[in-house]
């Protein structure tokens, strides 16, 4: 056990007054969450394993959405940090007052493996490729951060707590990090799909499912008591991937039918000038063989 910094509960070993009663129906929406995160990025996935290609996925999508994941995650337990340690004094309260914070563990490796997945299929399709080379230093350059980040906040959390100014102000820096990636986030992800006008190798299935996740993690974070730095976040995201599912949508959904639609009117119009062909072929026909039969009566 860790003596807590702040020292504002009965014992400086007792971090159980920093919890919350959490209601029964806020518990169960955390948990469905926690499942509806699950069932979203599993699609992703298993589609990425069944195709084995990167078309229609971007790179910088995934890139930026490791910072955002990251940064949120270290934000959310810097900001809770006292009630993280509370396990150690009653666990399931413990529990239920972290259900976001638990929920934000299985959000970065939603992301974190179709990032290991769009590296492995990336060098199966282009060898080492430049581009290759330079996602690789870019995923190093994540790995610094995340190290260096996690050291930092589980060092200060120890020692410092949420009482101290700065380390509030550090907690205040990830969440902007994290509010800055994710306003930007699906933003290349939009881009090449709407270029592509194609879905690929991106899961329509597990975006259907990630957009409503959404909508229950914000109303869970705001029924938590979570600052507005832990959930504005959520905001932007939402906007971005509603954007996002509806560029899918209408892509799979709407394009085949006009490039149908499309198809057989070019169709009927090749008919049209082919029937147009052979109706003006008709006539010189009849005046050639007219004057045939002229010719073997003369």
């Amino acid at each position: 056990m860790y003596k807590d910094p702040c020292k504002k509960c009965s014992s400086e070993y007792d971090y159980s007054c920093y919890l919350i009663d959490i209601s029964v129906f806020t518990i169960l929406m955390g948990v469905a969450l926690i499942l509806g995160a699950f069932l979203s990025f599993v699609p992703q996935i298993i589609k990425l394993c069944i195709l084995k290609k990167t078309d229609g996925i971007s790179f910088q999508m995934l890139y930026l959405a490791l910072y955002n994941q990251w940064s949120l995650l270290v934000n959310f337990f810097m900001s809770q940090f006292p009630q993280v340690m509370s396990c150690n004094n009653t666990f399931w309260k413990c529990v239920a007052n972290i259900i976001p914070q638990i929920n934000s563990v299985f959000c970065f490796l939603g992301f974190f493996v179709p990032f290991l997945q769009y590296l492995y299929y990336q060098k199966r399709e282009q060898g080492y490729s430049a581009e290759f080379k330079k996602n690789v230093i870019y995923s190093l350059i994540f790995t610094f951060y995340a190290l260096v980040t996690t050291f930092g906040f589980v060092f200060s959390g120890f020692f410092f707590s949420v009482c101290d100014p700065t380390f509030k102000t550090f907690t205040f820096i990830f969440a902007f990090i994290s509010m800055c990636c994710a306003c930007v986030q699906w933003i290349p992800q939009i881009i090449k799909t709407y270029k592509m006008k194609a879905v690929g190798s991106f899961s329509i299935f597990g975006q259907c499912i990630n957009v409503p996740g959404q909508v229950i993690s914000l109303i869970t974070l705001i029924l938590s008591n979570n600052g507005w730095t832990t959930w504005i976040t959520n905001i932007a995201q939402l906007i971005m991937q509603s954007v996002l599912l509806v560029l899918l949508l209408r892509y799979q959904c709407c394009e085949p039918y006009k490039s149908k639609n499309k198809a057989e009117k070019e169709k009927e119009a090749e008919a049209q000038i082919s029937k147009e062909i052979q109706q003006e072929k008709q006539p010189e026909q009849c005046t050639e063989c007219a004057v045939e039969t002229v010719q073997c009566q003369e």
